[in-house]
């Protein structure tokens, strides 16, 4: 039975948040683990309005870590600011938070992700709906039983895409109207392991120049977004001169990479003092968007076509 949203966003008080709370997820228990995993379970079947999912797990990056920790062990000591973009839930932003403070920094993290606000809107007794701000459905909720509202394509076999396009039809603007009048529920999709510490996680488009970052950060990481199977070399071009003008100058470092199972794929890199970017480190085949970073727009748009 999928665990409905109502459940899922009820109060704090789990074994999972009073743990998270005292600071010790690294140190969980086999019962806080399991809490954890039905949170990565409940989060990965929410479809988003762009067609994405919320897809993350725990630990997902400790390879990476192990290959980069010494250089960034020399080069972020102390106070600094970092930027994981492409949160989702801000389960690995933690991790990545915990990482750097072992190795001796003290970071300031915000992490960004296109989808993170919510609203629970009650239709009736017994249903309700998750939406986002929009009025796009997430999830139903009736009697109890969590209802995926995305379509799958085994849905057009068993004619089961009707009704859910209908209900999303009819639904959205009765949901938007409910969400507009303040007759809704705001949750927030990130995970309970932000619960206590001083990460933020905030709503953000990596394409659009966003003030409040320029010249901000020491750090950043770019997961599983920034990818040539997603966008194209253009727009992907947009987003690294805003990474480029989020850095806090020379010496701040970005780190772009891609998973697929247990291979990893990045290369980290260092803003020069000329503005751009050159390579420190890679792990894998490096990143694919490498050539793009440091400037070779042929060789990207080569691989690109590959």
């Amino acid at each position: 039975m999928t665990l409905t949203a109502k459940r899922f966003f009820s109060p704090p008080g789990s074994r999972l948040d009073r743990g998270f709370q005292a600071g010790r997820a690294k140190e969980a228990d086999r019962s806080m683990e399991a809490d954890l995993a039905l949170e990565c379970e409940y989060f990965s079947n929410l479809k988003m309005r762009n067609g994405t999912f919320k897809l993350t797990r725990p630990s997902r990056f400790a390879m990476l870590e192990a290959v980069f920790g010494p250089i960034l062990r020399e080069r972020v000591k102390g106070p600094c600011t970092v930027l994981d973009i492409g949160a989702s839930t801000g389960l690995t932003t933690v991790e990545l938070a915990d990482f750097l403070r072992a190795q001796g920094a003290a970071p300031h993290v915000i992490g960004t992700d296109l989808f993170i606000e919510a609203h629970l809107v009650d239709l009736a007794p017994g249903i309700h709906v998750l939406s986002d701000p929009d009025g796009w459905p997430l999830q139903y909720g009736v009697a109890g039983v969590g209802i995926r509202a995305w379509v799958r394509r085994l849905d057009y076999v068993t004619l089961a895409v009707l009704p859910r396009l209908l209900a999303r039809s009819l639904l959205r603007p009765r949901l938007r109207r409910q969400i507009a009048a303040g007759a809704s529920q705001s949750v927030r999709m990130e995970s309970r392991a932000l619960s206590g510490r001083p990460i933020r996680l905030v709503e953000n488009d990596i394409f659009v120049p966003e003030p409040a970052f320029e010249a901000r950060f020491d750090f950043i990481r770019a997961a599983n977004i920034l990818n040539l199977g997603y966008f194209k070399p253009d727009r992907l071009r947009v987003a690294i001169a805003n990474i480029r003008a989020y850095c806090r100058g020379p010496g701040a470092l970005l780190l772009v990479v891609k998973t697929g199972g247990a291979q990893h794929d990045g290369t980290l890199f260092e803003l020069g003092e000329a503005g751009s970017f050159r390579v420190l480190a890679r792990v894998g085949k490096g990143s694919e968007i490498e050539a793009l970073v440091v400037g070779d727009a042929g060789a990207a748009e080569r691989r690109g076509a590959s």
